[in-house]
């Protein structure tokens, strides 16, 4: 039954629409935009064109494990390998993509480049895979048996130095494991803090020696900022730890250093410094406790947080006055496609990282594209 309110509307609605027809109100409402663009001209400020030829792919993905090689870590790395099949077949799976795993040790003395194959663990005998590609038979085997790299390095743990000796130094030295256009996740497993900088001198433990000597070690957000640059786009480099809880305590000359839990993975160490990295990452870190019976949980909430992405953000060189007149990309064919508001892209503004204005970009709006272009209004 209708009620008598709608009834009553009704009518209302019909009067006025024949008031209009009457009056004769048919001309275009000059201020009704149907497009969700922009029209041609600016608003505000000037005309800007914009080509991006280089920047990270969403379906790309390369995973950099930084393995700590000291003593009572074999407990640790083994947990990695148990839970590294499901992190890996989770992103090639559900997230579709395209992995590639490396590992380094922070072990510096190691010098530049990738760690070697492991063999010698049971079921890795025949591991022949120094970087594991997804999609190639035994790669997630490969992956889970390149983490135990033994206990047998250097006991002053230097992750930070490795990081910026294969990362942002020569690129030849992970010339077989880092692609150009691959998002790069850098994933630090320890028991003990990072020791990066000088060699502390001192007698006792190399974790109680390194506490002893902390404002020795190397600057974290000087490297972490050099880091953030190295990528084209916000989403291009990332940092996951998983280490002891970072401890407010610190250690005077002779002190040892006391551990934040002890599990069935041995005992796990404050790792105040790699903490204080993954925070300077901001958004783009995370860091997950080791104190734990193993690391499934840790690896989830590294995908979700980090790893599984849709989307690539693109910061423009002036600053944007509103969303872009235009989003154009080229196809590897060299035909230009139209990459489309809201269903290829989305306008975000101002963000972290992006202070002139961002896109972001949907991965489905990227499929065949190469090279991605825009125009827009840039204040003056």
């Amino acid at each position: 039954m209708v009620s008598r309110r709608h009834r009553k509307r009704s009518s209302i609605v019909a009067a006025f629409t024949l008031a209009l027809s009457v009056l004769g109100c048919t001309e275009p409402n000059p201020a009704y935009q149907g497009d969700p663009l922009l029209p041609e001209d600016c608003r505000a400020g000037i005309e800007r064109s914009e080509l991006f030829d280089r920047f990270e792919r969403p379906e790309l993905l390369d995973v950099l494990v930084v393995m700590d090689n000291a003593g009572e870590m074999q407990a640790y790395q083994r947990a990695l390998a148990e839970a590294m099949p499901g992190f890996l077949e989770r992103l090639e799976g559900e997230g579709r993509l395209d992995v590639q795993v490396g590992v380094v040790t922070t072990d510096a003395r190691d010098g530049a480049g990738l760690a070697p194959i492991v063999r010698d663990v049971e079921g890795c005998e025949s591991n022949t895979l120094q970087v594991a590609y997804s999609g190639t038979e035994g790669w997630v085997r490969a992956a889970a048996c390149n983490v135990q790299q033994g206990e047998g390095g250097d006991g002053f743990q230097q992750a930070l130095d490795v990081i910026e000796t294969n990362v942002l130094g020569q690129a030849s030295t992970l010339r077989a494991f880092r692609r150009e256009e691959a998002r790069l996740l850098i994933l630090v497993v320890s028991n003990e803090d990072d020791c990066s900088g000088p060699t502390p001198g001192g007698e006792g433990a190399s974790r109680d020696v390194c506490a002893w000597n902390a404002e020795d070690r190397r600057e974290i957000v000087p490297l972490v900022e050099e880091l953030l640059a190295s990528a084209e786009s916000p989403e291009g480099i990332s940092f996951a730890v998983i280490s002891g809880p970072p401890s407010g305590v610190s250690y005077e000359d002779g002190e040892v250093v006391r551990s934040v839990c002890r599990s069935t993975l041995g005992a796990a160490y404050p790792g105040n410094r790699l903490y204080q990295t993954v925070e300077a990452f901001g958004e783009r870190g995370v860091f997950t406790s080791a104190c734990t019976l193993d690391f499934f949980d840790q690896l989830d909430r590294i995908a979700d947080r980090l790893a599984l992405t849709g989307s690539v953000t693109l910061c423009a060189s002036e600053p944007m006055a509103h969303e872009p007149l235009e989003v154009l990309g080229l196809t590897d064919e060299g035909q230009e496609k139209v990459i489309g508001f809201g269903s290829g892209f989305v306008f975000l503004g101002p963000v972290e990282g992006c202070d002139n204005g961002a896109l972001s970009l949907k991965r489905r709006g990227l499929e065949g594209i190469v090279e991605v272009s825009t125009r827009y209004c840039a204040l003056p």
